[in-house]
């Protein structure tokens, strides 16, 4: 992977001085639209929004500057190939994270970061690391649209690697007009009815304000939970409102250990999913566990496209082999070799397995 990427352009620094002068450094507009001066080449970043380290490593082609993460990364990382595309990351600390997304000043301080990456509904924690001289800047979220592609903007100059930004932009451009040219026509009622469960023991469902309704309405779909204002994260329901729903396809995110067949099987306590469609015709699907989560924004953010279309449309999209498509991907992409047995588990991934990757 490492190879793939040693075409970026260096930056030159003046070193001339102990100061730093003008070109040592460049301005910033972060996703709230404040201009932050950093370091032209920052060596050392702290990442606090969950999703960064992945697209970071992905568009940088290392994960070496990386030297603070969230936990909930972390976790990630270590269930995921990333721990074999850049094993570095296993190692980056993360115990300066005090809850949420709240962090211990001293412990960041001891992790010497040129920069952090920080969401921007955390403002006094902003205001703090800025008031001992730390450069944050802020990501914010919303439209997945908005949320990934601003990502990727930042992250390709923030790294002086604009192209290889643009590149993973282009990928999942790409799906997306593939896809869309397929459904566009298809009428709500033809949809099938989908819903995205953040996390099941809770029953968070995903409605308006998530990324499920850009996933399932781009991909031949319709959300049942649209009519619900929440969070990317979504907000907790009941199961009567599950049943009047009565969706024809679930997907569970990686954010929580429940499996399809947990619900195949009526495992999960206090909820009986006996009488849900999606249930009784076995379409329950765990989201795949790629380079990072494929349920928020992702370096793998193209194949996510791909996969949920030929879940929701199989007939429209009858000539998409996932597995073929995410080797090619992860090839051209990652400059990694996927085997069978790693196509397998990023599919159906399942924390609760003995599953190492070797």
């Amino acid at each position: 992977m490492r190879a793939a990427f040693a075409c970026a352009i260096a930056l030159c620094l003046s070193l001339s001085t102990g100061q730093a002068s003008a070109s040592d450094t460049v301005v910033i507009k972060d996703m709230q639209d404040r201009e932050v001066t950093i370091p032209a080449d920052p060596k050392r970043i702290v990442s606090i929004p969950v999703v960064m380290p992945p697209m970071l490593t992905a568009v940088d082609g290392t994960g070496d500057r990386i030297v603070g993460m969230h936990p909930v990364t972390q976790t990630a990382v270590r269930e995921s190939v990333l721990s074999r595309i850049a094993p570095e990351l296993l190692d980056v600390p993360t115990g300066f994270i005090q809850g949420g997304f709240k962090v211990n000043l001293e412990e960041i301080l001891k992790l010497k970061p040129d920069l952090v990456f920080q969401v921007s509904s955390e403002q006094k924690e902003i205001e703090k690391m800025e008031s001992v001289g730390l450069p944050v800047i802020a990501t914010d979220s919303g439209d997945f649209y908005d949320y990934y592609t601003g990502y990727l903007d930042i992250l390709g100059k923030v790294l002086g690697k604009a192209d290889r930004a643009q590149q993973i932009r282009d990928e999942f451009d790409q799906s997306l007009e593939q896809i869309r040219a397929k459904t566009a026509d298809i009428k709500q009622e033809d949809r099938p009815k989908g819903l995205i469960l953040f996390n099941v023991e809770r029953l968070m469902a995903t409605g308006t304000g998530s990324f499920a309704n850009y996933w399932l309405e781009n991909t031949g779909a319709r959300n049942v939970a649209s009519d619900i204002k929440t969070s990317p994260r979504g907000a907790t329901v009941n199961m009567e409102q599950i049943l009047s729903w009565d969706p024809d396809v679930i997907y569970i995110t990686n954010f929580c250990s429940t499996t399809p067949e947990d619900l195949y099987e009526n495992k999960v306590p206090g909820q009986d999913w006996s009488a849900v469609k999606a249930v009784k015709e076995k379409r329950v699907y765990k989201i795949p566990l790629g380079i990072y989560r494929w349920y928020p924004p992702s370096a793998d953010s193209a194949l996510m496209l791909k996969w949920m279309a030929s879940i929701n449309q199989p007939d429209l999209f009858a000539d998409i082999d996932i597995r073929e498509e995410m080797k090619d991907y992860f090839s051209r992409l990652y400059d990694f070799t996927l085997s069978e047995d790693d196509i397998d588990h990023i599919l159906k991934p399942d924390p609760t397995s003995d599953w190492k990757w070797n």
